[in-house]
């Protein structure tokens, strides 16, 4: 019956691998107006070397702009540049300039528009003349901006508001437009242990709360429950299982390359055969070597023994 109790656990926990409620991450939001000619509106993902690689691309485009003889002359365009990929030039219908509407005076409308795509970030300009584009007082700005939005960000999502009058910062706002991403997980997963020179099957499965920093899952607290397989002499298998809280941390600010480091603390709440004392301890570190894949040397500490372990884990 209790095998039976243990087995409907795991399988409980496996049906539910694919639930988890989570927030949308958010990313912060940048606007720098220039001289009330240029509206510069960026989007941004992550933050790492942004300065560097947004200077970059600005540069690579604006050259590519100088050098081109394709600009349209009286019909409004978008340009769309992918960094490292293509540049397009699209022209447009001259839309209808709304100037006042319910007794309020609306913003001032630019013909075109710049749009830069990357995958740190993403912008888009609003400028009438082509000078302003490819202007290097363009670039001075936004990054001078960066550099101060790059100082100010926090834990909460915000939208950063600036505005240059020549060389002079004449508006310098920011606004917070949310919190930090929770979310609710559940994992399972299978593990293979080296035990008292003893291979040693598991399975795992873990519910716990993790918190989003911008868009970057950064901490997860969680419980885990572990079901351990000792095959005896008698070619059955003894099943002992575990009970542990675990903490950890992901030390990458890239969404996409994670860099988990954890420490776990369990206590053996079933015992069977001789593989485990009664009030058997664990204590384990935990690093994620790649997708799916965790490494985590373990120490367990009873009253009789004292003995160390290594466990390699694949999660679904």
């Amino acid at each position: 019956m209790r095998n039976l109790k243990q087995t409907f656990i795991i399988t409980f926990l496996l049906l539910l691998t694919n639930l988890c409620f989570a927030q949308k991450p958010s990313i912060d939001s940048l606007i720098v107006e220039i001289d009330s000619q240029v509206v510069v509106q960026m989007s941004i993902y992550n933050y790492s070397d942004l300065k560097k690689d947004v200077g970059e691309e600005l540069k690579r485009l604006q050259k590519i702009l100088k050098v081109n003889q394709d600009l349209p002359k009286n019909l409004p365009y978008k340009i769309t540049y992918k960094p490292n990929e293509k540049l397009t030039i699209k022209t447009e219908e001259k839309a209808e300039t709304i100037i006042w509407e319910n007794g309020e005076y609306k913003p001032y409308q630019f013909d075109n528009i710049c749009q830069v795509f990357s995958d740190k970030y993403y912008i888009s300009i609003e400028f009438d003349d082509q000078e302003n584009l490819i202007s290097k007082n363009l670039i001075t700005k936004v990054i001078q901006a960066l550099d101060d939005t790059s100082a100010r960000r926090s834990r909460r999502l915000k939208l950063f508001k600036y505005a240059f009058e020549k060389d002079s910062l004449i508006k310098k706002e920011d606004y917070r437009i949310g919190t930090t991403g929770e979310l609710l997980f559940l994992k399972v997963g299978v593990g293979v242990n080296l035990i008292k020179n003893d291979p040693v099957i598991d399975f795992t499965g873990e519910i716990g709360f993790g918190f989003n920093k911008k868009d970057v899952l950064k901490n997860q607290y969680y419980l885990s429950y572990n079901l351990l397989y000792d095959f005896n002499d008698n070619s059955s298998a003894d099943i002992n299982s575990l009970l542990s809280l675990g903490y950890r941390r992901n030390f990458s600010t890239n969404k996409d390359k994670s860099n988990w480091v954890g420490l776990e603390f369990g206590y053996l709440i079933s015992q069977n055969g001789d593989m485990f004392d009664d009030d058997t301890f664990r204590f384990g570190v935990n690093w994620e070597a790649g997708n799916y894949i965790t490494i985590s040397p373990q120490l367990y500490i009873s009253s009789e023994q004292t003995y160390p372990a290594i466990r390699i884990g694949f999660g679904f």
